[in-house]
Protein backbone atom coordinates (compact mmCIF):
# COMPACT_ATOMS: atom_id res chain seq x y z
CA UNK A 1 0.00 0.00 0.00
CA UNK A 2 1.57 3.18 -0.62
CA UNK A 3 0.46 7.06 -1.56
CA UNK A 4 -0.64 6.13 -5.38
CA UNK A 5 -3.43 4.04 -4.10
CA UNK A 6 -6.94 5.36 -4.38
CA UNK A 7 -10.25 3.99 -3.54
CA UNK A 8 -12.69 3.25 -7.13
CA UNK A 9 -14.87 6.32 -5.75
CA UNK A 10 -11.48 8.19 -6.12
CA UNK A 11 -10.75 9.47 -2.34
CA UNK A 12 -6.74 9.03 -1.81
CA UNK A 13 -5.01 9.07 1.19
CA UNK A 14 -2.40 10.89 2.79
CA UNK A 15 -0.61 7.82 4.29
CA UNK A 16 -1.06 4.20 5.44
CA UNK A 17 -0.51 2.67 8.37
CA UNK A 18 -1.28 -0.31 11.12
CA UNK A 19 -1.19 -3.21 9.34
CA UNK A 20 -2.95 -6.99 9.85
CA UNK A 21 -2.38 -9.97 7.01
CA UNK A 22 -4.52 -12.76 7.12
CA UNK A 23 -4.83 -16.07 4.52
CA UNK A 24 -8.32 -17.06 4.23
CA UNK A 25 -9.82 -20.98 4.35
CA UNK A 26 -9.21 -20.72 0.67
CA UNK A 27 -5.77 -19.53 0.64
CA UNK A 28 -5.91 -15.74 -0.40
CA UNK A 29 -4.50 -12.87 1.22
CA UNK A 30 -6.12 -10.42 2.86
CA UNK A 31 -3.99 -7.24 3.94
CA UNK A 32 -5.65 -4.48 6.15
CA UNK A 33 -4.62 -0.85 6.99
CA UNK A 34 -5.72 2.10 8.20
CA UNK A 35 -5.89 5.21 5.33
CA UNK A 36 -5.07 8.03 7.11
CA UNK A 37 -6.65 10.47 4.40
CA UNK A 38 -5.09 14.51 5.28
CA UNK A 39 -1.35 13.80 7.44
CA UNK A 40 0.10 10.36 9.08
CA UNK A 41 -1.41 11.36 12.51
CA UNK A 42 -3.52 8.63 14.67
CA UNK A 43 -6.54 10.85 14.75
CA UNK A 44 -8.73 12.86 12.15
CA UNK A 45 -10.49 11.68 9.29
CA UNK A 46 -9.35 7.80 9.11
CA UNK A 47 -10.84 4.76 6.46
CA UNK A 48 -10.15 0.91 6.93
CA UNK A 49 -9.20 0.03 3.61
CA UNK A 50 -7.90 -3.53 2.87
CA UNK A 51 -6.53 -5.39 -0.56
CA UNK A 52 -6.65 -9.07 -1.30
CA UNK A 53 -4.47 -11.05 -3.72
CA UNK A 54 -6.34 -12.26 -7.19
CA UNK A 55 -5.25 -15.66 -6.73
CA UNK A 56 -5.55 -18.31 -3.64
CA UNK A 57 -2.40 -19.71 -3.98
CA UNK A 58 -1.65 -17.98 -0.83
CA UNK A 59 1.60 -16.38 -2.38
CA UNK A 60 0.79 -12.50 -3.38
CA UNK A 61 4.49 -12.10 -4.65
CA UNK A 62 4.22 -9.24 -7.28
CA UNK A 63 1.79 -6.03 -7.10
CA UNK A 64 0.38 -7.78 -10.34
CA UNK A 65 -1.13 -10.25 -7.65
CA UNK A 66 -2.94 -7.76 -5.63
CA UNK A 67 -6.34 -6.54 -6.33
CA UNK A 68 -6.72 -2.74 -6.09
CA UNK A 69 -7.74 -0.71 -2.67
CA UNK A 70 -11.11 -1.51 -1.19
CA UNK A 71 -13.10 0.19 1.72
CA UNK A 72 -14.23 -1.65 4.82
CA UNK A 73 -15.99 1.39 6.36
CA UNK A 74 -14.63 4.97 6.53
CA UNK A 75 -18.01 7.19 5.67
CA UNK A 76 -17.68 10.33 7.66
CA UNK A 77 -14.82 12.37 9.71
CA UNK A 78 -14.78 9.60 11.94
CA UNK A 79 -11.44 7.45 13.59
CA UNK A 80 -11.76 3.69 12.21
CA UNK A 81 -8.75 1.83 12.92
CA UNK A 82 -6.81 -1.23 15.04
CA UNK A 83 -7.55 -3.96 12.71
CA UNK A 84 -7.55 -7.30 13.85
CA UNK A 85 -8.69 -10.39 11.98
CA UNK A 86 -9.19 -13.48 12.85
CA UNK A 87 -10.24 -16.56 10.42
CA UNK A 88 -12.70 -19.09 11.83
CA UNK A 89 -13.16 -22.82 10.82
CA UNK A 90 -15.64 -22.37 8.61
CA UNK A 91 -14.19 -19.79 6.41
CA UNK A 92 -15.52 -16.45 8.22
CA UNK A 93 -13.38 -13.92 8.94
CA UNK A 94 -14.37 -11.58 11.86
CA UNK A 95 -12.78 -8.27 11.79
CA UNK A 96 -12.20 -6.43 15.06
CA UNK A 97 -11.68 -2.52 14.99
CA UNK A 98 -11.41 0.76 17.26
CA UNK A 99 -13.36 4.06 16.15
CA UNK A 100 -13.83 7.79 17.81
CA UNK A 101 -15.76 10.69 16.25
CA UNK A 102 -13.23 12.50 14.12
CA UNK A 103 -13.65 16.01 16.31
CA UNK A 104 -11.75 13.91 19.19
CA UNK A 105 -8.56 12.79 19.76
CA UNK A 106 -6.80 11.06 22.28
CA UNK A 107 -5.07 13.61 23.91
CA UNK A 108 -6.95 17.31 21.87
CA UNK A 109 -4.35 17.99 19.38
CA UNK A 110 -4.91 20.02 16.08
CA UNK A 111 -5.99 18.44 13.01
CA UNK A 112 -4.53 18.83 9.61
CA UNK A 113 -6.34 22.06 9.12
CA UNK A 114 -5.73 23.80 12.42
CA UNK A 115 -9.18 22.74 13.58
CA UNK A 116 -8.59 21.67 17.72
CA UNK A 117 -9.85 18.72 18.68
CA UNK A 118 -11.56 17.64 22.37
CA UNK A 119 -9.58 15.16 24.46
CA UNK A 120 -11.12 11.85 24.48
CA UNK A 121 -13.63 11.30 27.81
CA UNK A 122 -15.72 9.35 29.12
CA UNK A 123 -19.15 10.27 27.44
CA UNK A 124 -20.95 8.39 24.64
CA UNK A 125 -19.97 10.76 21.97
CA UNK A 126 -16.66 11.42 23.02
CA UNK A 127 -15.02 7.99 24.03
CA UNK A 128 -13.26 5.28 21.80
CA UNK A 129 -15.40 2.72 20.92
CA UNK A 130 -14.93 -1.26 20.02
CA UNK A 131 -16.76 -2.84 17.03
CA UNK A 132 -16.91 -5.77 14.86
CA UNK A 133 -17.46 -6.72 11.76
CA UNK A 134 -17.12 -10.10 9.08
CA UNK A 135 -17.20 -11.51 6.16
CA UNK A 136 -18.38 -14.52 4.57
CA UNK A 137 -16.91 -14.16 1.05
CA UNK A 138 -13.24 -13.61 2.04
CA UNK A 139 -13.47 -9.90 2.29
CA UNK A 140 -15.72 -9.09 -0.78
CA UNK A 141 -18.48 -7.54 0.81
CA UNK A 142 -18.28 -6.58 4.87
CA UNK A 143 -21.15 -7.09 7.09
CA UNK A 144 -22.30 -3.52 8.79
CA UNK A 145 -20.24 -3.02 11.96
CA UNK A 146 -21.58 -4.06 15.43
CA UNK A 147 -21.02 -1.74 18.20
CA UNK A 148 -19.46 -4.03 21.10
CA UNK A 149 -18.21 -1.06 23.19
CA UNK A 150 -20.72 -1.66 26.34
CA UNK A 151 -20.28 -5.55 26.07
CA UNK A 152 -16.87 -5.74 25.96
CA UNK A 153 -14.63 -2.42 27.27
CA UNK A 154 -14.25 -2.38 31.08
CA UNK A 155 -16.73 0.25 32.84
CA UNK A 156 -15.40 3.56 33.23
CA UNK A 157 -12.05 2.85 30.30
CA UNK A 158 -12.11 6.03 27.93
CA UNK A 159 -9.34 4.95 25.66
CA UNK A 160 -9.17 2.05 24.46
CA UNK A 161 -7.69 -0.36 21.30
CA UNK A 162 -8.11 -3.55 19.69
CA UNK A 163 -4.43 -5.14 18.56
CA UNK A 164 -3.86 -4.40 16.07
CA UNK A 165 -2.64 -7.42 14.06
CA UNK A 166 -4.03 -10.50 14.06
CA UNK A 167 -5.96 -13.20 16.20
CA UNK A 168 -5.77 -16.67 16.45
CA UNK A 169 -8.02 -20.14 16.24
CA UNK A 170 -6.78 -22.26 19.16
CA UNK A 171 -6.81 -26.22 18.90
CA UNK A 172 -9.68 -26.46 21.53
CA UNK A 173 -11.88 -24.26 18.48
CA UNK A 174 -12.29 -20.81 20.16
CA UNK A 175 -11.30 -17.43 18.91
CA UNK A 176 -8.82 -15.21 20.63
CA UNK A 177 -7.45 -12.04 19.32
CA UNK A 178 -5.61 -9.72 21.90
CA UNK A 179 -6.80 -5.94 23.24
CA UNK A 180 -5.99 -3.44 25.48
CA UNK A 181 -5.62 -5.29 28.97
CA UNK A 182 -7.47 -8.44 27.78
CA UNK A 183 -9.00 -10.75 25.08
CA UNK A 184 -11.47 -11.46 23.01
CA UNK A 185 -12.70 -14.59 22.88
CA UNK A 186 -15.36 -15.50 20.47
CA UNK A 187 -16.93 -19.10 21.45
CA UNK A 188 -19.77 -21.44 19.95
CA UNK A 189 -19.83 -22.35 16.36
CA UNK A 190 -18.18 -21.02 14.03
CA UNK A 191 -19.62 -18.43 11.79
CA UNK A 192 -21.33 -17.72 14.52
CA UNK A 193 -19.74 -16.73 17.85
CA UNK A 194 -20.38 -15.44 20.95
CA UNK A 195 -18.32 -12.86 22.00
CA UNK A 196 -16.93 -12.45 25.52
CA UNK A 197 -13.57 -11.01 27.46
CA UNK A 198 -10.82 -11.91 29.80
CA UNK A 199 -9.17 -10.02 31.78
CA UNK A 200 -5.90 -10.09 31.11
CA UNK A 201 -4.06 -7.95 34.17
CA UNK A 202 -0.89 -6.41 33.47
CA UNK A 203 -1.00 -6.33 29.83
CA UNK A 204 0.10 -3.93 27.20
CA UNK A 205 -1.93 -1.28 25.29
CA UNK A 206 -0.64 -3.16 22.11
CA UNK A 207 -0.73 -7.35 22.34
CA UNK A 208 0.15 -9.97 20.36
CA UNK A 209 -1.21 -13.96 21.10
CA UNK A 210 0.48 -17.26 19.89
CA UNK A 211 -0.54 -20.81 21.38
CA UNK A 212 2.61 -22.74 22.07
CA UNK A 213 2.32 -27.05 21.28
CA UNK A 214 1.18 -27.66 25.07
CA UNK A 215 -1.66 -25.09 24.45
CA UNK A 216 -0.88 -22.50 26.87
CA UNK A 217 -1.35 -19.25 25.34
CA UNK A 218 1.88 -16.65 25.25
CA UNK A 219 0.91 -12.54 25.32
CA UNK A 220 3.67 -11.00 24.11
CA UNK A 221 3.14 -7.22 24.44
CA UNK A 222 4.47 -3.02 23.94
CA UNK A 223 5.30 -1.85 26.80
CA UNK A 224 7.16 1.48 28.28
CA UNK A 225 10.44 0.54 29.64
CA UNK A 226 13.18 -0.79 26.57
CA UNK A 227 11.50 -4.36 26.60
CA UNK A 228 8.61 -6.29 25.88
CA UNK A 229 6.82 -8.10 28.15
CA UNK A 230 5.76 -11.31 28.42
CA UNK A 231 3.15 -13.51 30.05
CA UNK A 232 1.63 -17.55 29.91
CA UNK A 233 -1.66 -18.35 30.69
CA UNK A 234 -5.09 -19.97 29.27
CA UNK A 235 -8.75 -19.24 28.53
CA UNK A 236 -9.37 -21.34 31.65
CA UNK A 237 -7.18 -20.27 34.45
CA UNK A 238 -6.05 -16.75 33.33
CA UNK A 239 -2.51 -15.55 32.41
CA UNK A 240 0.25 -14.88 34.96
CA UNK A 241 2.53 -11.81 36.09
CA UNK A 242 4.04 -9.91 32.91
CA UNK A 243 7.79 -9.97 32.94
CA UNK A 244 9.95 -8.22 30.77
CA UNK A 245 12.05 -10.30 27.82
CA UNK A 246 15.47 -8.18 28.31
CA UNK A 247 16.47 -10.48 24.97
CA UNK A 248 13.84 -8.45 23.19
CA UNK A 249 14.13 -4.68 23.22
CA UNK A 250 11.55 -2.84 21.92
CA UNK A 251 11.23 1.68 22.01
CA UNK A 252 7.47 0.90 22.90
CA UNK A 253 5.96 -0.07 19.40
CA UNK A 254 3.61 -2.81 18.48
CA UNK A 255 5.19 -5.99 17.57
CA UNK A 256 3.67 -9.04 15.80
CA UNK A 257 3.92 -13.02 16.19
CA UNK A 258 3.38 -16.07 14.13
CA UNK A 259 3.06 -19.78 14.71
CA UNK A 260 4.95 -21.06 11.78
CA UNK A 261 5.31 -24.39 13.21
CA UNK A 262 3.19 -26.00 16.32
CA UNK A 263 3.28 -29.32 17.41
CA UNK A 264 5.47 -31.79 19.49
CA UNK A 265 8.34 -32.22 17.33
CA UNK A 266 9.11 -28.93 15.33
CA UNK A 267 7.95 -25.84 17.35
CA UNK A 268 8.74 -22.50 15.09
CA UNK A 269 7.59 -19.41 16.21
CA UNK A 270 8.27 -15.81 14.39
CA UNK A 271 8.57 -12.59 16.20
CA UNK A 272 9.01 -9.37 14.37
CA UNK A 273 9.40 -5.80 15.74
CA UNK A 274 11.32 -2.57 16.03
CA UNK A 275 14.41 -4.38 18.00
CA UNK A 276 15.60 -1.12 19.50
CA UNK A 277 15.13 0.67 23.03
CA UNK A 278 15.29 4.42 20.67
CA UNK A 279 14.25 3.70 17.71
CA UNK A 280 11.47 1.86 15.44
CA UNK A 281 14.00 2.01 12.41
CA UNK A 282 15.62 -1.31 13.58
CA UNK A 283 13.00 -3.95 12.26
CA UNK A 284 14.71 -7.50 13.10
CA UNK A 285 12.55 -10.92 12.52
CA UNK A 286 13.41 -13.51 14.66
CA UNK A 287 13.13 -17.56 15.26
CA UNK A 288 12.77 -19.57 18.32
CA UNK A 289 12.64 -23.55 18.22
CA UNK A 290 11.94 -22.76 21.94
CA UNK A 291 8.64 -24.78 23.03
CA UNK A 292 7.92 -21.75 25.72
CA UNK A 293 9.00 -19.04 22.53
CA UNK A 294 10.93 -17.45 25.44
CA UNK A 295 14.24 -17.86 23.70
CA UNK A 296 14.88 -16.28 19.97
CA UNK A 297 18.65 -17.89 19.09
CA UNK A 298 17.98 -16.49 15.41
CA UNK A 299 17.39 -13.75 13.82
CA UNK A 300 18.35 -10.49 11.12
CA UNK A 301 17.91 -7.38 10.53
CA UNK A 302 15.30 -6.49 7.48
CA UNK A 303 17.42 -3.90 6.34
CA UNK A 304 19.72 -6.69 5.53
CA UNK A 305 17.76 -6.90 2.20
CA UNK A 306 16.54 -3.25 1.68
CA UNK A 307 13.59 -2.40 -0.69
CA UNK A 308 14.90 0.59 -3.17
CA UNK A 309 12.99 4.03 -2.95
CA UNK A 310 10.55 3.14 -0.55
CA UNK A 311 11.71 4.99 2.48
CA UNK A 312 12.69 4.02 6.15
CA UNK A 313 11.16 1.04 7.25
CA UNK A 314 10.23 0.63 11.22
CA UNK A 315 7.39 0.39 12.85
CA UNK A 316 4.37 -1.66 13.37
CA UNK A 317 4.39 -4.85 11.47
CA UNK A 318 2.03 -8.09 11.02
CA UNK A 319 2.94 -11.65 9.52
CA UNK A 320 1.47 -15.03 7.67
CA UNK A 321 2.36 -17.67 6.28
CA UNK A 322 2.13 -18.00 3.17
CA UNK A 323 1.26 -20.67 0.28
CA UNK A 324 4.92 -21.46 -0.80
CA UNK A 325 5.60 -21.55 2.95
CA UNK A 326 7.72 -18.00 2.97
CA UNK A 327 7.04 -15.34 5.48
CA UNK A 328 4.87 -12.46 4.40
CA UNK A 329 5.01 -9.26 6.16
CA UNK A 330 3.53 -5.93 6.31
CA UNK A 331 5.98 -3.37 7.38
CA UNK A 332 5.26 0.14 7.61
CA UNK A 333 8.16 3.00 6.29
CA UNK A 334 7.97 6.72 6.12
CA UNK A 335 9.62 9.13 3.85
CA UNK A 336 11.21 12.51 4.35
CA UNK A 337 11.90 12.56 7.86
CA UNK A 338 12.37 11.04 11.29
CA UNK A 339 8.84 10.63 11.22
CA UNK A 340 8.08 12.59 14.36
CA UNK A 341 5.58 14.80 12.52
CA UNK A 342 2.61 14.59 10.74
CA UNK A 343 4.03 15.53 7.19
CA UNK A 344 5.80 12.45 6.50
CA UNK A 345 4.60 10.31 4.28
CA UNK A 346 3.38 6.73 5.92
CA UNK A 347 3.39 3.59 3.39
CA UNK A 348 3.09 -0.36 4.09
CA UNK A 349 5.33 -2.62 2.45
CA UNK A 350 4.96 -6.05 1.70
CA UNK A 351 8.24 -8.31 2.57
CA UNK A 352 8.76 -11.71 1.53
CA UNK A 353 11.53 -14.39 2.96
CA UNK A 354 12.23 -17.67 3.64
CA UNK A 355 12.98 -19.45 7.04
CA UNK A 356 16.44 -19.98 5.84
CA UNK A 357 17.21 -16.27 4.97
CA UNK A 358 16.50 -15.08 8.56
CA UNK A 359 18.46 -18.19 10.03
CA UNK A 360 21.52 -17.18 7.99
CA UNK A 361 21.36 -14.26 9.22
CA UNK A 362 23.63 -12.08 12.04
CA UNK A 363 21.81 -12.22 15.20
CA UNK A 364 21.95 -9.90 18.08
Amino acid sequence: MNGADKLSTGIGFHSFRIPAVVRSKSGRLIAFAEGRRFNDRDFGDINLVYKRSKSTDGVGKTIDDWEGLSEVIGAGDGTWGNPAPVVDEDGTIYLWMSWNNGSYSQTGLPLHDGTPTKPIDDTWEGRRHLFLTYSKDEGETWSEPEDFTKALTPEGRTWDAVGPGIGIRLTSGELVVPAQERNLVGRGEPGKREWTAQDVPGAGSEGTIVQLPDGRLQRNDRKAGGYRIISYGSLDEGFGEFKEDTGLPDPGCQGSILSYNRDEDLNRTIFMNAADAKTRRSMRVRVTYDDDAGKYNYGRKLDDAPVPNSGHQGGYSSMVKTGDYNIGALVESDFFNDGSNGGSYRTILWRRFNLSWVLNGANN
